[in-house]
């Protein structure tokens, strides 16, 4: 009777667990290899226009600020994982859930990479529903940046925007997650 007991504690322990998990991963992306430099302020533009690379329409002041005048080197090809936000959470327990900054830390290159395969809202990986697609990047100082890719589907574009992860802002639950899958 007393393993029984025991079981049932540890099976509870187990569900109470999972219920707390934040994250509950959906699947993974490659993001192939890059042979040029990649120049932020030129990739992430605002144009709307029919042969636009991505359908960008709007980008946030902070964006701008913290990550214009960036330049990534190539990368090699890389894998990320992408989860669904279970509840409502701020970026720290995000963070901390995925592994701390490293597992959570993306580039730039790999967001537009993955933006030019849903350039005009087309479904993919990326979130179309008015939900946010959320990434961590390092900023042109090294700082750790939240950075939000959500499609605009009145409008026909995509919105990019960047907040501090110590920002007093959650994400809603139903928002997707992007981080590094090794």
């Amino acid at each position: 009777m007393a393993a029984n007991t025991d079981q049932k504690a540890r099976l509870f322990d187990l569900q109470t667990t999972v219920s707390e998990l934040l994250l509950e991963l959906v699947g993974t992306t490659k993001i192939p290899a890059t042979a040029g430099r990649f120049v932020v302020s030129e990739k992430f533009v605002r144009d709307t226009s029919q042969n636009a690379p991505v359908k960008i329409g709007f980008i946030g002041s902070n964006f701008s600020k913290w990550f214009f005048g960036k330049v990534e080197e190539p990368q090699e090809e890389t894998e990320l994982r992408y989860q669904k936000l279970r509840k409502s959470s701020r970026d720290i327990p995000i963070i901390n859930e995925l592994g701390g900054e490293e597992k959570a830390e993306t580039s730039l290159t790999e967001i537009y990479a993955i933006m030019e395969r849903q350039k005009s809202g087309e479904k993919g990986v990326l979130l179309t529903d008015g939900h946010a697609n959320i990434f961590y990047a390092r900023d042109i100082n090294g700082i750790l940046r939240a950075v939000d890719v959500f499609w605009d589907d009145w409008r026909g574009l995509w919105h990019v925007r960047a907040d501090g992860v110590g920002s007093p802002d959650g994400w809603s639950g139903g928002s997707r997650v992007f981080s590094r899958n090794s």
